[in-house]
């Protein structure tokens, strides 16, 4: 019998693994988790949260074809509106309209673009325009609530371009390019047009200021109706709204002949006492007296809005020596107005005759006077 065979086995040791410590990097990035989740989370919920805001701006009501459509009021309608929605909603749509003025065509965001007019519903008008619905806000409420928009539509006539020089002359061939251009007005106007339709394409004094005489200039202008015509019209377009105008400028000042001017004799009042003065009778008045100067003061002569006189001022030298002939001294002008020449002579001190009588106590010559201001006072015939 075998004794029993003895095994020693070798048992091996397992021992725990040492405790691992976090990094301060890990650490900061576990910090920095939780913090960027609890951010998002609160600003996901401050998004979500329900607010108001009020914010004025305009609306212009515009065609929707400019060829063919007028469309009213002319001017811009100040609204205020209340947006409501999340936070970032409402604000983004007050920063799209806040201040402005908001173009919004007819045929769009609701409004009707057939001829007549429509009373329009502006919320919903608002809630339509591309910014406001882009931004998800909600309109709350519009002050005026509604406003009536008129659609008319519009009609085209020939018309022939002039070329207005405000204080100017000029020398050859005046070009205008384009020479025919249309007019657009609402239909229910174009019987008022007239027959034969003129614009003007005014050279300003602005714009001749800076050009030099003698040369050929070419100067883009706007166009418009004559006044009276835009008087009776009020809307109007023109197509193109410009022409340009090439000419040679001789002159910045437009001239007016005046057929006669009144003469008038001023004096100091002292020098009156017991003396009678007179013109000449051919003197009373001056002819042919040409005047220079713009154009707006040139037509405010014309039509009898200014007065021309010329006046002769006697010195006491004149009534010592009985002067018989004295120049003009001084002449009454609308402001930038000269006189050019009278009688067809170059000159702005004419000569005219005048008579100095002594009077006897008994004042039967005096002519009387009248006042040219405080200090003189003046005789002759007034030309009114």
């Amino acid at each position: 019998m075998s004794a029993p065979s003895t095994h020693h086995h070798r048992h091996q040791l397992h021992h725990p693994a040492p405790h691992r410590h976090e990094t301060w990097r890990e650490r900061l990035l576990g910090y920095a988790t939780v913090t960027a989740t609890a951010a998002l989370v609160w600003f996901w919920a401050a998004n979500q949260t329900k607010q108001t805001s009020e914010v004025s701006f305009r609306l212009h009501f515009v065609p929707g074809s400019i060829e063919n459509q007028f469309v009213g009021p002319d001017e811009p309608l100040m609204v205020r509106v209340q947006f409501s929605g999340s936070s970032s909603a409402v604000e983004s749509a007050v920063e799209a309209v806040n201040g402005r003025t908001i173009d919004v065509a007819v045929g769009t965001c609701g409004i009707p673009s057939e001829s007549g007019g429509h009373d329009v519903a502006l919320a919903d008008v608002i809630a339509r325009i591309a910014a406001v619905a882009d931004a998800g806000a909600s309109v709350r409420s519009v002050q005026p609530p509604s406003t009536a928009v008129a659609v008319e539509t519009a009609v085209r006539r020939e018309a022939t371009v002039t070329a207005r020089f405000a204080n100017a002359r000029t020398a050859g061939q005046t070009t205008i390019e384009p020479a025919m251009v249309q007019v657009v007005v609402p239909a229910t106007l174009a019987e008022r047009l007239p027959a034969s339709l003129v614009v003007d394409a005014m050279l300003t004094t602005e714009m001749l200021a800076h050009l030099e005489p003698g040369r050929r200039h070419q100067v883009e202008v706007p166009l418009s109706l004559p006044a009276e015509l835009a008087t009776i019209i009020g809307r109007a377009r023109i197509d193109p709204s410009t022409a340009r105008i090439v000419f040679t400028l001789t002159s910045t000042d437009a001239t007016l002949t005046l057929k006669q001017v009144a003469v008038q004799i001023a004096a100091a009042t002292g020098e009156l006492a017991g003396r009678s003065v007179s013109l000449a009778h051919n003197d009373e008045f001056l002819h042919e007296v040409v005047l220079a100067g713009p154009q707006d003061a040139l037509r405010s002569i014309e039509r009898g809005e200014a007065k021309v006189i010329a006046i002769v001022h006697l010195a006491r030298e004149d009534f010592a020596r009985r002067t018989d002939r004295k120049e003009v001294s001084v002449w009454l002008l609308p402001a930038g107005v000269r006189v050019v020449s009278v009688n067809g002579v170059t000159t702005n001190a004419p000569s005219v005759g005048v008579e100095i009588v002594g009077v006897d106590n008994t004042g039967l010559k005096n002519l009387g006077s009248k006042n040219l201001g405080s200090e003189t006072s003046g005789l002759g015939n007034s030309g009114k």
